[in-house]
Parts: C-alpha cells; sequence; structure tokens
C-alpha cells in the first residue's frame, strides 16, 4: 500500500455529455495507465448491491471525519499508485429521478456529496465536468426516460423539464463554494471531441493520457424521432414492454433517420445564447478553469 501522497480526481459527467465514450477510452487503458500510477475506476466499480460510493466509502457513518473506511479504501484504490480516478455520473444524482422527470435545481445534491466523500477522505477531490447545451440535453434525457420505461408524452416531459430550469451556472457554483473542493474543470460536450486531449491529460496526467484513444464510434446512439414515435406507439398499444432499445436499431439514426428533436430552431438559438452566457459566468468562478477549443 502506497505512503505517497495520493490525489483524487472525480469525473462526475454530467448524464448525457459522452460519459460512456471517455469511461471507455479510460477503461480500454486501465493496465497501462495503473503502471504509470493512475488508477481508474468506473461505474462498473460501483453498481453492484453494497457496493456504491457511499457504501464503499463509508458515507453513512456516524463517525468523525475524515471516516477510517474512507481513508483506507482510498489507500487500497491507489494501490503503489500516486493519482485516483473516479467516473460516475450517477453519484451526483439521476438524470430523470422522478417518474415525470422533475429535478429543479438538477443536481442539487452534487456539491454535498461530492464535499461529503472528499470531506470522509481526509483531502480535497478535484472534480471534471461536462455540460450541454439545455435543449439538446433535455431531448437526451427526455429519450433516456424512454429506455427507463417512462412513456410520458413529450408535450408532458417539455411542461416539467423546460430548458430555461437548467442551469448549469448555479450547479458548478455550489460544487465550487463546497470547502473540501479543489480544482473544478469545465468543458462543453459540443467540444468534447476537439478536446479529447486537453480533458485526458489534465484528468490522469500527461504520460497516462498517452494511453487513451477515443472510441471512433458513438457508444450510446440517441433515438431517431421515427423511433421515439413508434416507442409511444407500441406502449400506447401495450404491443410489448421497453420497446426503445428495440427502436433505436430498427429506426436509427445511423440509417438516415433524422434524430429526434422537440425544439425549433429558435427556441436552439434561444438556448445556445443562454447557455453560452453561463459558461462565461462559470469561468469566472474561482478555481474553476473552463477548457476551450
Amino acid at each position: 500500500m502506497t505512503s505517497r501522497p495520493i490525489s483524487v480526481a472525480f469525473h462526475i459527467g454530467v448524464h448525457k455529455t459522452a460519459t460512456s465514450h471517455l469511461q471507455d477510452a479510460l477503461g480500454t487503458a486501465q493496465e497501462a495507465m495503473r503502471a504509470d500510477g493512475v488508477c481508474y475506476f468506473g461505474p462498473e466499480a460501483f453498481r453492484l448491491p453494497g457496493r456504491t460510493i457511499p457504501a464503499l466509502f463509508g458515507l453513512h457513518s456516524k463517525t468523525t471525519v475524515p471516516h477510517p473506511p474512507a481513508v483506507a479504501r482510498l489507500a487500497r484504490m491507489a494501490a503503489d499508485g500516486h493519482r485516483v480516478v473516479i467516473s460516475e455520473e450517477n453519484f451526483i444524482g439521476a438524470l430523470n429521478p422522478t417518474k415525470d422527470g422533475r429535478d429543479k435545481p438538477r443536481y442539487a445534491a452534487a456539491a454535498r456529496r461530492l464535499n461529503g466523500l472528499a470531506e470522509a477522505m481526509g483531502q480535497q477531490v478535484d472534480v471534471f465536468v461536462a455540460l450541454r447545451r439545455p435543449t439538446t440535453f433535455i431531448n437526451s434525457a427526455y429519450c433516456q426516460s424512454l429506455f427507463g420505461g417512462n412513456f410520458g408524452p413529450v408535450a408532458t416531459y417539455l411542461a416539467q423539464n423546460r430548458p430555461t430550469d437548467v442551469d448549469w451556472h448555479a450547479m458548478v457554483r455550489r460544487i465550487a463554494d463546497a470547502p473540501h473542493i479543489g480544482q473544478i474543470i469545465v468543458w462543453r460536450y459540443e467540444d468534447y471531441a476537439s478536446l479529447f486531449k486537453p480533458i485526458t491529460r489534465a484528468l490522469v496526467g500527461a504520460q497516462a493520457a498517452s494511453h487513451l484513444m477515443p472510441a471512433e464510434r458513438r457508444i450510446n446512439r440517441g433515438l431517431s424521432a421515427a423511433a421515439v414515435a413508434d416507442v409511444l406507439h407500441r406502449q400506447a398499444d401495450s404491443a410489448i414492454d421497453l420497446p426503445a432499445t428495440v427502436a433505436r436499431y430498427m429506426l436509427s439514426v445511423d440509417h438516415g433517420y433524422p434524430a429526434f428533436d422537440a425544439f425549433t430552431a429558435e427556441e436552439h438559438a434561444a438556448s445556445e445564447a443562454a447557455y453560452a452566457a453561463q459558461i462565461e459566468r462559470i469561468a469566472a468562478l474561482p478555481d474553476v478553469t473552463v477548457l476551450r477549443p
């Protein structure tokens, strides 16, 4: 077990910002990175019964912080390395946590959960977060709700999940204000492909990042408009259960079907302007770095 100082980086997502793509690259290279002293743990390490992050790090314990279970767990995870990298978007909250998809403000518990984990570990945690234009984020969140078996109409979902309700600045500011959080690295989902190397260098270090290669395909392809219509039609007729996974491939965007989009061009433009303003406000926060192409 290492006696070297350990640094901790936590990639929190958010959901639907190419998290699976980045996790795939990290997972593929994890053995090579371990040789460079970087130990990576993705969602597969934290989504088994009794092995969630709160359970593994003793976050429900009433002992005085730092929690001995958390300190010991971190040391075991680091082994002989110097950096532990965690990627688990569900830790900050669910994408669609209620049946109707409402969560206002979104990821309201993120700062408290991250700060509690860092406090239990007895050290600061650097946070890595990707953001996305609210209209396309909501499009993707609605499609994910279909995969989860919530087949409410699009109009009902949109009435409860408006682009103006997505306040990324407020979320990042709450995290930045948490006393046990270190640096916060932010990027736009829309810039992810061009920023893959800077993101991974910041996340795992230059040497370990040299082992990382982006997958050439999308890991989780979204639904087409035809697939969404098919899902809702089949559900109304009680034809089959959870048909979204079938419809995604039968009526795939990759086969030329237009992607699902619940918004007009004007609504996208307004959302983009508000999103850009939020990014600038985020960039002005202390200890926050916004990566740009």
